[in-house]
């Protein structure tokens, strides 16, 4: 019989380094953030606003679409592990109509 076996483990550790990825990811929108607003503050002055600055969205973008593939990635793993690291059951339905099917498949070549 073939069997699929998933590494329990390395999803719960994989959760567990996305979140911390998406924090530290948090943590660099906000200096990137501040940065800019610092730059803007020293432009404050008359030869600076000749000077138009419109690179907030353009530094920040690729920060924010960054955030929602972490997001995404975060969910997707906390629903196959399950709540708190207790195991999913996100795949048991699935791998049992495999193992059904496999086994249908297997009794018709004997017969």
């Amino acid at each position: 019989m073939m069997g699929i076996h998933l590494n329990d483990q390395a999803f719960i550790t994989a959760a567990r380094d996305m979140a911390a990825l998406g924090e530290r990811n948090q943590r660099l929108r906000e200096k990137l953030e501040q940065m800019y607003k610092n730059l803007t503050t020293a432009l404050d002055t008359p030869a600076g606003h000749e000077i138009e600055i419109t690179g907030e969205n353009v530094l920040l973008e690729p920060i924010d679409d960054m955030s929602k593939v972490i997001d995404f990635t975060s969910k997707t793993l906390n629903l196959i592990i399950g709540q708190n690291g207790v195991q999913g059951r996100y795949y048991d339905k699935l791998f049992d109509e495999y193992e059904e099917l496999d086994s249908i498949i297997r009794n018709k070549k004997t017969n």
